[in-house]
């Protein structure tokens, strides 16, 4: 394998380059194969365009990371190689490193199409000198939406902070996440109806205007949130737990997290964001080096690289359990108990049928929006979305 290449395109610069040169070094260090890194853009929908493009031309990279919700969508479109052939032929090769819920995330009728490399779910991140500060209980943190709301107005009334919750309603993962705890789904089972834009949707995003008409959570994106949290104006933030090493490195404060808040009597349901790395080579001796360098990424070593570098749930449990891996890292990092926690709710984040989801997610995304800023209520916001995404289902 020696002078040999393999073409691996992924996304998020921030997140994924320094660990995936790590791993590559090793990579060439121990098989003499060169991995190639090609970074697509700062989204899943960036490294899915990327493959589509280079399918087209009929060069399509070996490995591609993609969101773990497009995976079913390129099995559909015949761009995903099933693992299966390598597995069964890989004597040294241990499927038993992953668990049953992992594996389901990337498997699609029965077959397995990817292994999972970052998992994430959704926590509540806070500042715990900010909660003394308002006379709050920083050991106990708000467990339900109700206990965040009272929270949230505590912080703002004592001028401990400026807003007192900010949840990243600028992700269709994360409306997801609230959605599903509190008992909705994006579609019934039979996948014959659109559902988000029922009772519990609407209820999620009522909570969210609310908590803004009320001013106690700021109408920011993504970034002006997170950067809003690190400066102090922002008490509480629920974003992806991908990001608890950043959290770590910019807050200069006591930082702590929690599990996802919940509604009162919910449920917490906690669909895996993040990536998989699909084989997506035609050709089979390129497959077969695929292989070796896929199984590198998500092995022991690999899992903990990119686990240490991020804030997503290590996908080898040989890595999260092993004393010269994850072990001693996980137990002396408070930070990532919450997540570790909420893998026991981790249920497959849901995929679109049909090959338009990416077009699905943007209306929504913009309903969304439209309905936390007060451009349009809840209900008609989502009813718009909906009424879209039945034009684009099959």
């Amino acid at each position: 394998m020696a002078g040999k290449k393999v073409t691996l395109v992924y996304a998020f610069d921030g997140l994924f380059t320094k660990p995936f040169g790590e791993i590559a070094n090793r990579v060439k260090e121990r098989t003499g194969l060169t991995v190639d890194l090609q970074l697509a853009g700062n989204s899943y929908e960036d490294s899915l365009a990327r493959l589509q493009n280079d399918r087209t031309a009929g060069t399509p990279p070996d490995i591609t990371m993609i969101g773990l919700n497009q995976v079913r969508m390129l099995t559909q479109a015949g761009a995903a190689v099933p693992l299966g052939q390598f597995i069964d032929r890989d004597r040294e090769f241990d499927l038993k490193q992953y668990s049953d819920k992992m594996l389901d995330l990337t498997t699609v009728d029965d077959k397995l199409y990817g292994m999972p490399n970052a998992v994430s779910t959704l926590v509540m991140y806070y500042n715990a000198d900010l909660f003394t500060k308002a006379g709050l209980d920083p050991d106990n943190p708000p467990r339900t939406w109700d206990e965040v709301k009272k929270a949230a107005r505590a912080i703002v009334d004592s001028k401990a902070a400026t807003y007192g919750h900010w949840s990243d309603f600028e992700s269709v993962w994360s409306f997801e996440n609230f959605l599903r705890s509190n008992g909705g789904s994006m579609m019934n089972d039979d996948e014959t109806a659109v559902t988000f834009n029922q009772d519990p949707g609407v209820k999620v995003l009522e909570f969210w205007r609310g908590m803004v008409e009320a001013g106690l959570m700021p109408a920011y994106g993504t970034d002006d949130g997170r950067e809003a949290f690190f400066r102090g104006d922002v008490a509480m933030a629920i974003d992806s737990s991908a990001q608890v090493a950043n959290y770590e490195r910019t807050s200069g404060f006591d930082l702590r997290t929690a599990k996802l808040p919940i509604p009162t009597g919910g449920h917490r349901v906690a669909p895996g964001g993040g990536n998989a790395l699909v084989i997506t080579a035609t050709d089979p001796e390129r497959q077969r080096l695929a292989w070796e360098v896929l199984k590198a990424f998500v092995g022991p070593e690999g899992s903990t690289t990119t686990t240490k570098a991020t804030g997503y749930l290590p996908v080898n449990h040989y890595a999260a359990e092993g004393n010269e891996y994850l072990a001693g890292f996980l137990k002396s990092t408070p930070t990532r108990t919450a997540v570790l926690e909420q893998s026991a709710d981790l249920v497959r984040w849901f995929s679109w049928p049909g090959e338009r989801g990416p077009e699905i997610a943007k209306g929504l995304q913009n309903a969304i929006y439209r309905a936390v800023t007060g451009e349009q209520s809840p209900q008609a916001a989502l009813n718009d979305a909906a009424g879209a995404a039945k034009g684009l289902l099959p």
